[in-house]
């Protein structure tokens, strides 16, 4: 019975010692003092094997980071000491997508209802539109994608340049929403922030000032723009918002439009695979309508 006893004593030791050892780690990332935490946090495993939250949190920390191996790691093991921590299941879906470990990411999105096959295929699933902040540390652009699993998108809009984004790239987002926008029919979606840039496209970003007589012109010009494979843009309805609204739900208290010119000239962004797609449409346009446009300007390659 003394060795038993002698043993618990022990044990409790042991995990008030990693408590302990937590705090200080969560402390040290808190300040930024980042490689003092992941020292801390490998002692807070060493005094305690048995807990899942040192590992979740070195794996959280490595996922902002982008060291995905770490991050898979971390995670994996994690879950496997705790099966129902739902946010190291999640990202280790993500960290496993940014690996292209498809069968370790499926496993992990079917727990969570989705329905998808375990195997070893690149998901491509229709989970509809998404809003994702682009940049989230600095610029924090928030433009539409396509989601084509729970961890990667396709920007559908044409970014502003520079955000040194375009229409089209293939991005790896986080799932933790950080604020929301609405859909037409005034449903909120959350918003995501891009963890990684995963696949550029081979579309250009381009702009050029249009001076338009009525919206209808302005409807031609997309129209002739979709003929000719590129994408368009009305870059003077764009909204500048403020970091409360960004992040959390927009709302209407003070103006964050940009006020179109009374001439009526439009600030037009414009996506596509080649110059000449673009001079096509646009001398299409002014044929058609006798309106005018500046210089096109290559804004992004």
């Amino acid at each position: 019975m003394r060795l038993i006893n002698y043993l618990k004593r022990n044990i409790s030791i042991s995990k008030n010692s990693a408590q302990q050892l937590l705090k200080t780690a969560i402390a040290h990332e808190e300040r930024g003092e980042t490689a003092d935490a992941i020292a801390c946090y490998h002692r807070v495993i060493k005094a305690d094997a048995s807990w899942a939250v040192p590992h979740y949190n070195l794996g959280l920390l490595y996922k902002y980071q982008c060291n995905w191996q770490l991050s898979y790691e971390h995670n994996k093991t994690a879950v496997k000491l705790d099966t129902n921590n739902q946010a190291a299941i999640w990202n280790l879906g993500i960290a496993a997508t940014a690996l292209q470990d498809w069968k370790t990411a499926r496993k992990s999105w079917s727990k969570f209802g989705i329905k998808v096959e375990i195997n070893d295929q690149e998901p491509d699933l229709v989970l509809g539109a998404v809003p994702i902040r682009l940049n989230p540390d600095t610029d924090g652009e928030v433009v539409w994608c396509k989601r084509i699993d729970p961890a990667r998108t396709v920007i559908e809009n044409i970014p502003l340049a520079k955000s040194a984004h375009r229409f089209g790239d293939m991005l790896l987002n986080d799932g933790a929403a950080v604020g929301y926008r609405k859909l037409e029919d005034g449903t909120d979606v959350p918003v995501f922030n891009e963890l990684q840039l995963l696949t550029k496209s081979a579309y250009k970003t381009f702009s050029v000032k249009a001076y338009i007589n009525t919206m209808d012109d302005l409807n031609k010009l997309e129209e002739l723009c979709r003929n000719s494979g590129v994408e368009m843009e009305d870059w003077s309805t764009v909204r500048m918002l403020c970091k409360q609204c960004s992040e959390g739900t927009v709302h209407t208290d003070h103006d964050h439009e940009l006020h179109v010119n009374e001439d009526n000239e439009r600030y037009i962004g414009l996506a596509a695979t080649n110059h000449e797609a673009v001079q096509q449409a646009l001398a299409g346009w002014r044929a058609v309508t006798l309106c005018e446009h500046s210089a096109l300007v290559l804004e992004l390659e």
